[in-house]
């Protein structure tokens, strides 16, 4: 199965949720480690449906326009769990800024500096937006059972862009050093 099966049935261990609610929480939260095409979501949702690993809510009829909200079933959380015990498999990593890096000595003078600051700006928003987010999770979701997994990822991101940061410095010494 592929890894968006198992990123829609986590959120839906979570919570029930619709494929809209889906989406959101993917832009809102696991998009700072984990990135999806929207356009799977929803065949995903009806593969998951059809193989009883997820099941609809049954809800009452007051919304004249009613989302289709879905919660995991216990062959899904079954499932979730045989999958999360798999050690995860080695994702080599791909990054154009460094490809262009690696390649500097023929970019036009001033092209890898450039780079390596817009980096370093990209990154102190991720961790801007990351310390946000672990504030609010941690007013917001005081006391959910998940709340310390989550903010393990977040403060992996929060690492993860300070680490970027320090080296985007490194990086433009380097540069600089090799102009002079």
């Amino acid at each position: 199965m592929s890894t968006t099966v198992y990123a829609v049935l986590g959120l839906l261990s979570i919570e029930p949720m619709s494929g809209y609610d889906i989406r959101r929480n993917l832009e809102e939260s696991l998009s700072y480690f984990w990135s999806e095409s929207y356009g799977q979501i929803y065949p995903t949702l009806r593969k998951l449906e059809a193989a009883r690993l997820i099941a609809p809510v049954k809800q009452a009829a007051v919304e004249k326009r009613r989302r289709k909200l879905y919660t995991v079933t216990a062959a899904g959380r079954a499932r979730l769990r045989s999958w999360l015990s798999e050690p995860p498999r080695p994702q080599p990593p791909r990054s154009e800024l460094l490809l262009k890096l690696f390649f500097g000595r023929e970019a036009a003078p001033g092209t890898c500096a450039a780079h390596i600051r817009r980096l370093r700006v990209q990154q102190e928003r991720t961790a801007t937006a990351l310390e946000e987010l672990e504030r609010r999770l941690k007013a917001e979701r005081r006391g959910h059972p998940d709340l310390r997994y989550w903010l393990l990822a977040v403060s992996f991101g929060i690492e993860r862009a300070q680490s970027l940061i320090d080296w985007s410095e490194l990086a433009l010494r380097a540069v600089d050093d090799e102009r002079g």
